[in-house]
């Protein structure tokens, strides 16, 4: 259990780490490097996809909004709809809109 714990933390001091790097690029303290920020941004996708959501979110999820991006993100790719109140209905409102363009195209 210890060894997790230890992999957990280190896990978590990287996508902090990745956090800070993209959203300096965000707000402007570093300058834009688009080749520097698509590598951090696919390296934090792929770090938070090894991390369990809910814990990661209530330990970095305040101080770092990127971490709470790249975890919606990751939850859209995977169930088709976002997180949160009314993305049930949402999901179910998109999908008849569809039917009905589909529709209306024949």
């Amino acid at each position: 259990m210890q060894a997790l714990s230890a992999r957990l933390t280190s896990k978590r001091l990287y996508i902090a780490d990745l956090a800070a790097r993209i959203e300096s690029i965000e707000n402007g303290r570093t300058p834009m490097s688009a080749t520097a920020y698509r590598l951090y941004a696919r390296r934090m996708r792929t770090a938070v996809a090894a991390y369990p959501a809910d814990l990661l979110a209530a330990q970095l999820g305040s101080s770092h909004p990127s971490v709470l991006q790249a975890i919606e993100q990751q939850h859209f790719e995977a169930e088709g709809m976002m997180t949160g109140r009314g993305s049930g209905r949402a999901l179910v409102a998109a999908a008849s809109l569809l039917r009905r363009l589909r529709q209306a195209a024949r």
